[in-house]
């Protein structure tokens, strides 16, 4: 009757060590993780007032900036070529935040549009979630 009490317990600790051993051997990430050519799109609205959706293309320095950024966004039909550029903070769980001041903000938008974003595939593809007041977009990227 003892070795039938005793089994599961030993039963658990493995599994409980496993999943220590597993969490502890887990990735951190950080902005290194963030490097490279991407390209990216999103899509969503204005809220209350029309449509949006972009594509384009940047390059991440792994230090936490993003340069060489351009999109091509689309507000209720009319699209607009605009140059940016980022500053990144990745937290050890691969998630992030993104303040991108706008090179050429079109007349009556924010000069300065924030995002939330996860790190995915060992950082060759991120999701991203707009958190700019007023604008709400879902989208995603992958290295080039």
């Amino acid at each position: 009757m003892q070795r039938s009490v005793i089994f599961p317990i030993l039963s658990l600790l493995l599994v409980v060590s496993g999943v220590v051993n597993a969490d502890s051997d887990s990735k951190k990430f950080s902005v290194a993780d963030v490097e490279g050519k991407y390209s990216f799109s999103f899509d969503g609205q204005i809220v209350g007032v029309t449509a949006v959706a972009a594509i384009g293309a940047m390059h991440a320095d792994g230090k936490g900036n993003v340069t060489e950024a351009v999109r091509t966004i689309s507000v209720g039909g009319m699209a607009i070529t605009q140059r940016f550029t980022c500053t990144l903070k990745v937290h050890p769980n691969g998630t992030g935040s993104a303040t991108c001041p706008l090179a050429n903000p079109a007349h009556g938008f924010p000069p300065v549009e924030t995002f939330d974003f996860v790190i995915e595939d060992h950082g060759n593809a991120f999701r991203l979630v707009g958190t700019t007041t007023g604008i709400v977009v879902v989208g995603s990227g992958r290295k080039q």
